[in-house]
């Protein structure tokens, strides 16, 4: 259970990719950097304008939501952006990513990813022991860990690892891979 002052985290991001790892103790701090592939220099101007990040707070509840929007209030095809954040040490973790790829850098409690196209790879120390959960799509699920399933096409994993979980990790993952590496 997070403590007093940690966090919980919602972050709500159209498309692009993100990574997460541990920054200082009470502080969130987010970068974006925004990417269209329009080429017109004028328009892809006007349509990363009309990328917007907003974070909302209700206590030690964060909710950070990232939004692409054409003129029309259509979602923009042609524009992502990249998200890096530092979150306190032991921030619990829930992200809503509709497309891209998701790096998790050893979290300290729970995450919870739901992804509609992209690869998510999290990093935990060799010793972790943690629930795991995996439903969608999916595609391949690679582990480092001993103990977990390998995925495939509409997967539905539910397993521990170790002996003693401190964490719960939970996958639903439209069309990608799934990696949970062990720390260097």
């Amino acid at each position: 259970g997070a403590g007093p002052g940690v966090p919980s985290l919602i972050v709500n991001h159209f498309a692009g990719n993100v990574t997460i790892r541990d920054g200082e103790a009470d502080a969130i701090t987010a970068k974006l950097t925004r990417q269209s592939r329009l080429s017109d220099a004028a328009e892809a101007e006007a349509q990363l304008a009309l990328i917007t990040m907003a974070f909302t707070q209700s206590g030690t509840n964060v909710t950070l939501t990232i939004e692409g929007r054409d003129r029309a209030g259509e979602g923009l095809d042609a524009a992502t952006a990249n998200l890096e954040l530092l979150v306190p040490p032991g921030t619990t973790l829930e992200i809503n990513q509709g497309a891209g790829n998701l790096t998790v850098e050893q979290p300290g409690s729970d995450v919870t990813v739901n992804l509609g196209a992209g690869n998510v790879t999290v990093t935990l120390p060799d010793d972790a022991s943690f629930n795991l959960s995996v439903s969608g799509g999916v595609g391949k699920v690679n582990s480092e860990f001993e103990g977990v399933p390998d995925g495939g096409i509409a997967t539905d994993i539910d397993v521990t690892i170790g002996d003693n979980p401190t964490q719960t990790l939970t996958f639903n993952v439209g069309a990608g891979d799934i990696t949970i590496n062990k720390a260097q």
